[in-house]
C-alpha cells in the first residue's frame, strides 16, 4: 500500500510541491489525490475543507494521518535522495523551528506567487 498525499489541485504551490516530489518518488511509494478528486470519493476519512486547504495532509500505510511539516517531513523521509536530509528533521525540538515555518509558508503563498494566483486559490 502507498502513502496518500492529498493536495489542492488549484493551488500553484501545491501542484508544484507535487511536480517535485513525483520526481523525487523514484521507488513509486506516494498517490498524489487532489483535495477535489478526495472530497468526491465514497467512504473515504473525513477532514473539515478548510484543514485541507490549509496544509498537506497524508495518509500512512499504516492509516495514520500527518500534516504540514509532519506530512513533508515523512514525504522526505521515503525518498532515496532525501532519505539521508530529512533524518536531520527528526532530531528532537527540530518541529519548533519547522511548524511554524511550514505554516508561515503556507498563510502566505499568494505572496510567493502572484503571477500563478490570479484566481484567489491560493489565499486561505
Amino acid at each position: 500500500m502507498k502513502t496518500i498525499a492529498l493536495y489542492d489541485g488549484t493551488c500553484s504551490l501545491c501542484k508544484e510541491t507535487k511536480r517535485i516530489f513525483n520526481k523525487l518518488d523514484w521507488l513509486n511509494k506516494v498517490e498524489w489525490i487532489s483535495l477535489q478528486e478526495y472530497e468526491k470519493m465514497q467512504g473515504t476519512l473525513s477532514f473539515s475543507r478548510h484543514d485541507l486547504r490549509r496544509e498537506l495532509h497524508i495518509i500512512t500505510p499504516a492509516g495514520s494521518v500527518k500534516k504540514g511539516y509532519t506530512a513533508v517531513r515523512r514525504l522526505l523521509f521515503l525518498f532515496p535522495a532525501t532519505f539521508l536530509i530529512s533524518t536531520l528533521l527528526y532530531i528532537p525540538l527540530t518541529a519548533l523551528l519547522g511548524n511554524p515555518t511550514y505554516k508561515w509558508i503556507a498563510k502566505n503563498r499568494h505572496k510567493f506567487l502572484k503571477k500563478k494566483c490570479d484566481d484567489g486559490s491560493c489565499s486561505l
